[in-house]
């Protein structure tokens, strides 16, 4: 997983090659993303595997976002196996330019 931010959003990118998108369940509580899924691997029942560094089964991670942002402004694509949701900041938090008269 990776997060960055900037002053009008937050990114987050989470690396899941092999996971179906329609195995994925993305919320989004106060400043709380939770990301659930699975990944399911094909077996073949007669292989002797001698080294696996791709893991079979259910996941769960839950990311602690800035105070500031907008749950309603949130997007997600997936894409080669990349999972990247977008959540936008709230207006109200950003910096103003005020105008001297």
């Amino acid at each position: 997983v990776n997060v960055g931010a900037t002053a009008g959003q937050v990114d987050v990118y989470v690396f899941a090659a092999g996971v179906d998108p329609k195995d994925l369940d993305i919320s989004l509580q106060q400043n709380l993303l939770s990301i659930t899924g699975e990944r399911k691997l094909d077996e073949q029942a007669e292989a002797e595997h001698y080294r696996r560094e791709r893991f079979q089964g259910k996941f769960h991670r839950v990311i602690t976002l800035p105070d500031d942002v907008d749950p309603e402004r949130v997007s997600a694509q997936y894409r080669d196996g990349v999972l990247h949701i977008n959540v936008k900041r709230r207006e109200s938090s950003r910096p103003r330019q005020i105008e001297i008269q």
